[in-house]
């Protein structure tokens, strides 16, 4: 196929995502970004020709275990070469993946070529994240891998979460609705593929209303400003109250008031251009879904 600018950035992000402020290609400002001891290790600033960047997961090295790679990717294949060290330093990569269009378009063409490979001896839910690593290893481009382009798991020590733990906890709830990046530095995104709590308020991807964007359900409650401050346990829906410390209050509270905000602003829009006299009424309280 032709690239019509194979200079153009392209950025790659699972669906379940909510962005916070703009991906760009320059990582080259302290305040916003946080990268891994190993990461730092000949660490590149900006996405270029020959240097992608992308998310740190905790998938390892385990694409280098699970499957034989020479059978995905051929016996004489750079990816077989990799070695464990270097996996983990460059190919522990998840999306956001973010790279020139030359370079994607090269990765993406090995990508669909590898995963029903990997799939077939590995049918799980990581197998095109392994294909991925595998397409970029065999095309020796190692990626600059950044902690802080997302969180998601609040117990993950390799997202950006030390970014939410420095906003101040009064008040924090409201600034989670419509986070200023200029007034705390916050995350790129938010991947909501687990379940998070604050008190009584909670979210789960699985419990959403499948009727939420119509013009006819209403929008969904939220939480008070002080929930952070004034709550010290979270609730989740069939299960026992969990007391929890302040620095899990911050990071599920955060989390649970900027979706739900999030949630209510895409519906408001969706409503102001697809309906007339949209249901604006905020009465629905997802723990109850």
């Amino acid at each position: 196929g032709n690239i019509k600018n194979e200079d153009h950035r392209i950025i790659l992000t699972d669906p379940d995502m909510i962005l916070l402020r703009p991906i760009t290609g320059d990582f080259s400002h302290d305040r916003e970004v946080v990268i891994g001891p190993r990461k730092r290790i000949n660490r590149k600033f900006k996405v270029e020709h020959g240097q992608p960047f992308a998310q740190t997961y905790r998938i390892g090295a385990q694409w280098q275990k699970e499957v034989n790679v020479s059978d995905i990717a051929g016996h004489d294949s750079h990816a077989k070469d990799v070695t464990y060290e270097q996996g983990l330093e460059s190919y522990d990569t998840g999306p956001p993946y973010i790279a020139t269009a030359r370079d994607m378009y090269a990765i993406s063409k090995k990508w669909v070529e590898f995963v029903p490979k990997v799939h077939k001896v590995y049918p799980r839910l990581m197998a095109e994240m392994f294909a991925f690593c595998i397409a970029a290893a065999h095309l020796k481009l190692p990626h600059q891998m950044i902690d802080s382009m997302m969180i998601s798991d609040i117990d993950n020590p390799r997202e950006g979460w030390s970014l939410v733990d420095k906003i101040p906890i009064d008040g924090m709830c409201e600034f989670a609705k419509h986070p200023q990046h200029d007034v705390f530095a916050i995350p790129t995104l938010i991947h909501y593929c687990q379940r998070y709590a604050i008190g009584d308020w909670f979210f789960s991807k699985g419990k959403m209303k499948k009727d939420f964007f119509t013009c006819e359900s209403p929008l969904l409650m939220l939480p008070s400003a002080d929930i952070i401050n004034e709550t010290d346990y979270m609730q989740i829906p069939g299960k026992a109250r969990e007391k929890i410390s302040k620095k899990e209050r911050k990071r599920e509270g955060f989390i649970v008031c900027t979706i739900l905000a999030a949630l209510n602003d895409a519906a408001r829009f969706f409503k102001d251009q697809q309906c007339v006299g949209g249901n604006l009424q905020e009465s629905i309280n997802f723990s109850d879904l």
